[in-house]
């Protein structure tokens, strides 16, 4: 994918496929969007998630930790085949109840058929509280 009038777009809807695969708590449907070979990085440490299936693995970890997310993405920054986007949630603790948030920014990179090829998740946590984003961010 590159730069071109539709990517915002493109880019959109991937996030807005991101964000439908999380709320339907479908890892298959999250790893789909990546490409065969994709990286999977959280963080700036560890080694990533590398492929399809260690995606939904990691997904499939990471929904039996939460429960009942609410989640907010921002408007997609695009520049050729890479691509920004900020987000936030709020989550429960399936066995307390206890909620969380997080927020955080995405960096992607695009192949030509629109998967994901690299992906950089980088969040802040807040344990126990239960914050909607501020007026004015990512609404």
């Amino acid at each position: 994918m590159t730069l071109t009038q539709e990517a915002p777009v493109t880019v959109a809807r991937w996030i807005a496929a991101l964000e439908a695969g999380w709320r339907a708590r479908d890892p298959e449907a999250i790893a789909a969007l990546f490409t065969a070979d994709a990286t999977y990085h959280q963080g700036p440490y560890g080694a990533p998630h590398t492929g399809r299936a260690a995606v939904a693995a990691h997904w499939r970890h990471t929904l039996s930790r939460q429960k009942d997310a609410r989640m907010w993405f921002g408007d997609p920054i695009v520049s050729g085949d890479r691509a920004a986007v900020e987000w936030w949630c709020v989550l429960y603790d399936p066995a307390t109840g206890a909620p969380r948030n997080a927020a955080g920014c995405l960096t992607l990179r695009f192949a030509p058929d629109g998967r994901c090829a690299s992906f950089h998740e980088y969040w802040h946590g807040a344990p126990g509280q239960e914050l909607e984003p501020a007026e004015g961010w990512l609404r």
